[in-house]
Order: structure tokens, then C-alpha cells, then sequence
């Protein structure tokens, strides 16, 4: 048993890795790649929106249907979500320019990468009912890092070969999450193990409608982290307009990236530490106040000096609250509607990213880029306020 709860302890780090990969494929890169082929700001826009309402609906919907089913398990899910996306991938190789079908398919691209981020997370609590408890924290520092060597890649690869690499790119970040996947399913099998959480004998979880009834609190919450990631998405999305405004290029975009997604590692690897000392409540407060104040400073940037200095402030906003909100969902939410929660948890993060490329994209074309990032501010402040209001004091 012992060599199996190894296996599925790497394995999910990798799969954590992998996953954040793609991640900044499908969002950090699909402003480079779909203005290549062709989309306006508000075009480009429009489909990523689609895109993430589409995975906002997806992902509550799988997750419910993973609390309630005894036969339909978090690992039917992924690999039916992976299998998706190779497909989508292989679209693009073959797809040229701009089309219907493109858009479509980049749309359908986004909603499956959505909606596997909270079945990775709930996977994670699966996986401490049968192997080696896997420490989330961490493992999501991994794919931090993962994302910052991607980024980095990207921004070195499409200088030198265009942004036609993109979905060849993304074809290798979903190989390293079909082999985790792989792993972790194989080592589940060799230790006899059948449903064990999702699926076997648990008490059945709440529907989603009487979730949200019973959790009026909580919803309104994750709507304030909502606020929040529209205004994270708004300057994220749309990095590389920033960057053309103060004279940086591709290259730049690939390296800040990177830069931001190495400052969020420490955070994450000794998040327990810090919530050993701090409420989750204090944590997610202090969080959503360095949000408004990494907006308020790449509002102010005048240079690719002065985006970097904004960005590390990236350790108190988005490195904090990711690890925050899924702590959070563990303490006030029943366990067997965990699933949901994190679905939600995500959801309200794609419900800013919706906003964010709907708004942002049109918000780029119609004003100055230092306009809309102060939109993006008023934005956060809202979002702050609001999540004062209502996170509830919990200790681990």
C-alpha cells in the first residue's frame, strides 16, 4: 500500500502541474493566439466569455452529479473532460484563420479546462480517505511553478515560431495530465479500492438549487470573490494590450507571467503555516484588500519596471485567496456537499473571468488602457467591502 500512496502522491502534484499548464495555454496565451488569427480585442472578448459560462454552468452541474450518483465517480469526469480537450486541440492544428468553428471550439476549449480545477480539487480530499493525505497548499504551489515555466516557454516559443505552437503546447501540458490521471487510477486499482467517497456509501449531498438555499451566506461571498477576479482577469486577459501600451512585447508577456506565478510558490507551500497563526476569514480579508492594490498599481505603470513592481503584490492577492477559498469551503461546508462547494468556489472566479473578457475586451477597444484598469479598481474595492461583510470567523 505503502509504494501505491507514493505513486498517487506524485502523481497528483504532477497532475496539479499539468493541469496549471494548461491553464496558462487556454487563458494567459489566448489573447496572443486568437489575435493572430484574426479576433478584435472585443471579439476575443466575446469568446472567452462564452467560454467561461459555459464551464461556470458545466462545472457546478459535474459536481453535483458526482455528490449525488453512486455509480458516475470524479475520475469518470476528468478523463471525459481530458478526452475533450484533445479532440479541441487537434481542431485548432487543423482549423486555419479565423472561423465559426474556431470560435466555437476555443469556447468549448475553455469550459472543459474550467470545470476539471474543481475536480482536481475535490480529488485531492478523495485521495486522503484511502492513500497518503495529499496537502493541497503545496500541491498548488506546483502548479504555480508549472505555470511560471510554461509562461516563460510560450512567450520564448511564439517569438521564435509564431503562435501557430499553441496547440501543440497545449497537446503536451493535457499528456502530462492523461499520465498522472493514469497513475493515480492504476495505483487506486492495485489497492482494491472501489468508490470509496463519490459513488459508495456516503450519505447523498443536497441538489444544487437547495445548496444554494440552505448556503445563502456562503454564495454571497464567493459573488464578492467574483468582483474580485473580474478585476485580476481585466489586467490578466489582456496583459499583452498593457504591455504594447508601455512598449513591451510577447516576450515580456511570457516573463512577467512567469515572474507573478513564482512569487505565488512560498505563499502556497507554507499556507498552512500561515493559517496556524491567522483565521482563513483574516487571510481572505488581507487578500482581497492587496487585490485593489495590485490594480491600483498597474493602473499606474508607466513602464515594464514599474508592471513588475505591481505584480508582487500577486503573493497577498491571487497566491493567498486560492488556497483561502478552498480552506474555507472545507470549514463551513458539509462534507458530503464538498464537491459543490468548490464548484461554486471556482465558479464565482469564472463569473469574474466571464465579465472580465465580455466587459474587458469591449472596455480595451472603446477606452485608454489606463481607464479601464481603473474601472477594474472601483471594481475591487466592491469586492473587498463585500467579502468583509460576509466571511464568516473560522480557524482551521
Amino acid at each position: 500500500m505503502k509504494k501505491h500512496q507514493r505513486y498517487t502522491s506524485i502523481a497528483y502534484f504532477a497532475l496539479q502541474g499539468g493541469y496549471w499548464m494548461s491553464v496558462c495555454i487556454s487563458n494567459g496565451y489566448a489573447a496572443v493566439f486568437l489575435q493572430h488569427r484574426g479576433y478584435s480585442n472585443s471579439a476575443l472578448g466575446l469568446v472567452m466569455a462564452i467560454g467561461n459560462i459555459a464551464g461556470f454552468l458545466l462545472a457546478p452541474n459535474l459536481a453535483a452529479l458526482v455528490d449525488r450518483s453512486r455509480r458516475v465517480t470524479v475520475y469518470h469526469c476528468i478523463w471525459a473532460l481530458l478526452a475533450a480537450q484533445t479532440l479541441i486541440l487537434a481542431g485548432f492544428a487543423l482549423i486555419p484563420g479565423k472561423s465559426l468553428m474556431l470560435s466555437l471550439l476555443y469556447c468549448l476549449y475553455m469550459a472543459t479546462v474550467v470545470a476539471v480545477n474543481p475536480l482536481n480539487t475535490e480529488l485531492c480530499f478523495e485521495l486522503a480517505q484511502w492513500s497518503r493525505p495529499v496537502s493541497y497548499s503545496p500541491a498548488r504551489g506546483i502548479g504555480s511553478l508549472c505555470y511560471a515555466l510554461m509562461s516563460f516557454a510560450m512567450g520564448q516559443l511564439t517569438l521564435r515560431l509564431g503562435a501557430d505552437v499553441y496547440p501543440y503546447a497545449g497537446l503536451f501540458c493535457l499528456l502530462c495530465q492523461v499520465v498522472s490521471t493514469g497513475v493515480i487510477t492504476w495505483a487506486r486499482g492495485r489497492a482494491g479500492l472501489e468508490n470509496t467517497v463519490h459513488g459508495g456509501q456516503q450519505e447523498q449531498g443536497l441538489g444544487l438549487l437547495a445548496f444554494l438555499r440552505v448556503n445563502a451566506r456562503f454564495c454571497i461571498l464567493m459573488f464578492s470573490l467574483a468582483l474580485l477576479f473580474f478585476s485580476y482577469s481585466v489586467a490578466d486577459f489582456f496583459l499583452i494590450n498593457i504591455l504594447r501600451e508601455i512598449g513591451g512585447d510577447t516576450g515580456d508577456l511570457g516573463s512577467i507571467t512567469a515572474f507573478k506565478a513564482m512569487l505565488e510558490i512560498p505563499v502556497m507551500l507554507f499556507y498552512s503555516q500561515i493559517t496556524s497563526r491567522f483565521r482563513c476569514s483574516t487571510v481572505m480579508r488581507i487578500s482581497a484588500l492587496a487585490f485593489i492594490g495590485k490594480a491600483l498599481m498597474m493602473a499606474m505603470a508607466g513602464s515594464v519596471g514599474m508592471l513588475y513592481g505591481a505584480n508582487l503584490l500577486q503573493t497577498l492577492s491571487f497566491a493567498l485567496m486560492i488556497p483561502a477559498m478552498v480552506q474555507y469551503v472545507n470549514l463551513v461546508i458539509d462534507p458530503k456537499d464538498s464537491a459543490k462547494g468548490q464548484a461554486i468556489a471556482n465558479g464565482m472566479m469564472t463569473l469574474g473571468s466571464i465579465f472580465a473578457s465580455l466587459i474587458g475586451g469591449w472596455l480595451y477597444d472603446a477606452l485608454s488602457v489606463h481607464t479601464t484598469l481603473l474601472i477594474s479598481v472601483a471594481i475591487a474595492a466592491g469586492g473587498m467591502l463585500l467579502c468583509n461583510f460576509t466571511v464568516e470567523k473560522k480557524r482551521a
